[in-house]
């Protein structure tokens, strides 16, 4: 009974921690270009992906798409619209893609990020478009930190943590109350077999 007892306040007692979830972005390259070629500011954050889908059915129009930030670039492979699929759903070139996925890096990719979409019709480029992002800094992880090294204070908690102990003070009383009564239970259960003895 004890052990249960501390258990439950052990987990009601754990402050619940807010994460971000990662998030996925999509952009569409058909016949009218990149929609949309600039990414809306504060949709995406470190650790979140963009995913580039060729979906120009020209043909033979291929797509490829360049990432650059700080004079770093990133191509993807050559992009087509569709790849041969085989009876049971299978590519039958494994090197025919039609999505080029890029995740931003949880650490250190916040800041403008530029993409450059190629077309190319017959192997010769016919058209070139330009987009961008700005990602944003993930500060959950600094933020934890710079909270454990300052001292605690009631005025530093947030309104989560104080309905969180709130809320475990009331059950801990409750459980106390539920232990005692049980308690009293069992010793007049005993008494009554006493007597009847």
């Amino acid at each position: 009974m004890r052990t249960l007892f501390a258990t439950l306040a052990i987990i009601l007692l754990a402050t619940p921690v807010a994460a971000h979830e990662l998030a996925v972005f999509t952009v569409i390259v058909n016949s009218e270009g990149a929609n949309p070629a600039n990414i809306p500011d504060e949709s995406l954050m470190e650790g979140d992906s963009a995913w580039f889908w060729m979906k120009d059915s020209t043909e033979n129009t291929t797509l490829i798409v360049e990432i650059e930030r700080d004079g770093a670039a990133m191509r993807s492979s050559v992009l087509h619209y569709e790849c041969e699929l085989d009876g049971n759903g299978t590519k039958v070139d494994e090197s025919c893609n039609n999505r080029f996925d890029y995740t931003f890096n949880q650490y250190n990719s916040a800041g403008q990020w530029n993409f450059t979409f190629l077309k190319y019709v017959n192997n010769e480029l016919s058209e070139t478009s330009y987009g961008s992002v700005v990602i944003q800094p993930d500060l959950h992880e600094e933020e934890n930190m710079s909270e454990q090294q300052e001292p605690s204070s009631v005025e530093k908690l947030s309104n989560s943590q104080v309905a969180a102990g709130m809320l475990a003070i009331v059950s801990l009383i409750a459980m106390a109350m539920l232990a005692t009564k049980l308690d009293r239970d069992k010793k007049k259960d005993y008494t009554v077999d006493i007597e009847e003895e």
